[in-house]
This record gives structure tokens, sequence and C-alpha cells, in this order.
């Protein structure tokens, strides 16, 4: 017998195989350059030149144009090594004694490298670079630099007053590290004066808006608004801040942004606030969510305020916390549009001139200026406080400006008026 005929119509047809590309398009595998990185943002991609990355040793960081990944040949793959060679070809030597030349010398000592944060060293940076450009100061020799030189490059920043004055500030601090060590015999930047910049100090609490956080905000952000305003410290310190540092009616803290300057202090708290720190040191936090079927409890023996996950906050964490609660929920959008209101009225009556974050929600940097109103409303004086939060009597006054014009001192002023009747 023949081989049998398949009939067409029979003919099981196999289904058509279809690869579906998943996740996000990958790049092509290929080797950066030395010192050079790529940093994704969402759905876009930047290159930066910048030797000994993450290192005590790190140079400036610059960004680079182009794409590297893009076809030899194009456009974006010759403007990306175009700018690459610009950036290491624009390197420039300083000869002896210049600014530029002392500049380096300073990057290179424990006095920026042990003694300076790492976020502050990108500060500095941005002023040591301005300064070290051979069109500025950099080939100028450290003593030829006057105090009229100083003033021009001030007055070269009068549309950021700021920029000026941290220009003028680092300056002085290059200058004194250099006169000890013979690389300079008079510091020109002391003999010019700061700009005039708006007080734009955080803007403290009322009273009402303590109370809705309190009531209305999960646990944890409302223990942050009472520790916040027991003790006027940061963020920085306010999350590391736990049953550890109790003292009698007292808590240790030493702050983490004057920690290479000062030692620790303790500050004295009501024997209501030292009460409410022991019954949270033994007592877990509920959090709720949507996802979960059930709330969940946590306990962190060592901290007042830590995480749905029982970790330590980080002060952006905890920042993006809050915020979470102001714009996600009708209690903090009703917080966020009454203090609209509140600060459009206190502004145009005392001509307040503000952080613009100010303008959209009570900031947890305010809390320090409500505790601050609190223990003058409660008859201590500018001197006390300073001591007792360990801030200096500048700091205080500033924030004392409110002591007329907030709900707070108004009240603390009347029971002390009772009080003395």
């Amino acid at each position: 017998m023949g081989r049998a005929t398949c009939n067409p119509i029979l003919t099981v047809q196999k289904p058509e195989r279809r690869i579906y590309e998943m996740g996000r398009k990958r790049l092509v595998s290929i080797h950066l350059p030395e010192h050079v990185h790529r940093v994704r943002v969402g759905k876009y991609t930047y290159y930066y030149f910048q030797r000994h990355r993450g290192t005590p040793r790190a140079g400036a960081r610059h960004t680079l144009e182009g794409d590297p990944h893009a076809a030899p040949g194009s456009p974006d793959c010759l403007r990306f090594w175009a700018s690459l060679n610009t950036i290491i070809a624009g390197e420039v030597v300083y000869p002896a004694g210049t600014v530029g030349a002392l500049i380096a010398s300073y990057r290179s000592d424990d006095a920026y490298l042990k003694r300076i944060e790492p976020r502050t060293r990108t500060v500095y940076d941005v002023h040591l670079n301005r300064m070290a450009k051979p069109e500025a100061w950099g080939m100028v020799k450290v003593q030829s630099l006057t105090p009229e030189v100083v003033r021009l490059g001030r007055d070269a920043l009068n549309d950021t007053p700021g920029m000026a004055n941290q220009l003028l500030s680092i300056g002085r601090t290059l200058y004194n590290w250099a006169l000890p060590l013979g690389f300079a015999h008079s510091n020109p930047f002391e003999y010019v004066q700061d700009l005039d910049v708006p007080d734009r100090g955080h803007v403290p609490w009322p009273k009402w808006a303590v109370d809705i956080v309190i009531e209305h905000a999960p646990t944890d952000i409302a223990r942050l608004c009472q520790l916040g305003v027991m003790t006027c410290q940061r963020e920085s310190d306010l999350i590391r801040l736990g049953p550890l540092h109790r003292d009698g009616n007292g808590l240790w803290c030493r702050p983490k942004k004057t920690k290479r300057r000062r030692r620790a202090f303790c500050i004295p708290l009501t024997a209501e606030g030292a009460q409410l720190l022991d019954l949270w040191a033994e007592t877990p936090i509920t959090f709720t969510n949507s996802r979960w079927k059930t709330p969940i409890q946590r306990h962190h023996n060592d901290l007042y305020i830590y995480s749905p996950r029982g970790a330590q906050y980080t002060p952006t964490s905890l920042r993006a916390r809050y915020h979470r609660w102001l714009k996600g929920t009708p209690e903090g959008q009703d917080l966020c549009k009454r203090w609209q209101e509140w600060i459009a009225v206190q502004t145009k009556k005392y001509e307040w001139d503000i952080d613009p974050e100010d303008a959209t929600n009570p900031t947890i940097h305010g809390l320090r200026g409500t505790g601050i109103l609190r223990r003058y409303a409660e008859g201590y004086g500018v001197d006390q406080i300073s001591i007792d939060i360990g801030m200096s009597k500048q700091m205080v006054e500033r924030y004392m400006r409110f002591k007329d014009q907030m709900e707070v001192a108004a009240q603390g002023k009347m029971r002390l008026q009772v009080a003395i009747k």
C-alpha cells in the first residue's frame, strides 16, 4: 500500500508561538569607562563622571551628555564620548601658592575628609569648585585675594543671598584652616559682611494643629508630634531617641548635626511628659493598612518612634510617612486645607516671610518652634530655654518672634496671669 496522504482539511494546525517581552527593555551590556557611572530615574538614564566615587577622595561630579549605548557613530554616541573627553581634558593644574592649590590641599586634609559630614561636603564642593575655577580665583595668589575681590564675588550672587553667604562662610573656613599652616597670613573673608536674607524659619504649629495630629494621625506620627514638642529636636534626633536616653525627669540627647562640637545634654521634661515616654517604652504601636487582613502590632525596645516594620526610621522615610498621611487621608487633607487658610491670614496680617513648604502644610521642623513657645508660655526665659534644649540663643530668639502671634503663647500667658492672682 502506498503512503497515506493527509487530508489538509483534517490537519491540526499548531498554535502560533508568540514571544512576549517581559519587563523593561534591556540595555546592551558594555563596559563603561573608568569613573563613569549610570543613574536610572524612572524611564530615564543619566551618565556621570566622578573620580573616586564613594570614597573620601571623591572628586567633582560632572553630567555627561549623549548615550554610550547608542549605535556606534550615531549623534548620541558621539556626543557622549565628546563630553567625556572634554571633561577629562579640562582638568586644571594649579601653580603653588594659588587659591586653587590651597583648595586641593584642603580637600586632602582631615579637616575636610573627617571633620565634615559627607552630605555637608557636597555643599562645600559647590562653592570650592566655584572659587577654584581658573576664570574665578583659582589662579589668584592666596595672599592676593583681598576683601575687595571677595566682595565682588559675593555681589555676583546677589540674586541668591543664601548662596552668597554660604560662599563667605566656606571661604572663612578655608582661610582659617590655612592660617596656622602658613599658607595664608590673613583672612580676606572676615572683612566682608553677609548679605541680608529673609528670616524664613519654619512656622511653629498652633495648638489646634497639634491636637488634630495627636487625635487623628497614626500612633507613630502622633508620637512624633508629641516628642518633637517635648524635646524641640530635629527629626534626625527624634528617630534615635528611646528608653536608653531616659534619666529621671529628663532625656539625654547629643544632636547628630552638631555632634562633632558638643556633648550630650539632658532635656528637662514635665512630669506628664516623663510618664508618657515611660508608657511608650512598654506599649507596642498598632499599625493598620487596607492591604492587611488585621492590624499589626510592633514594638521596638530601643526607640519611641519606629516604622510599621518595627524598624528605625531615617529622616527621609519619616517625612515620607508623614506626607503620605497628610495627602492620603481625609484627616490629613483637612489639616492641610485648614493650615493653608490659617497661614494665608497670618502671613497677610503679620507680614510673615515664610519658607515655601510652610504654605502647604505644617512641617516636622516647625515642632521645634512649638516646643520653644510652650516653654516660654510656662514662664521660661530665652537663656533657660537655650540651655534646656541645646539650641543657641540666636536660634531661640528667631522662633520667639512668633511669641505674640501664636495661640499657644497667648494661652500660656493667661494661665500665668491666673496663677499670679
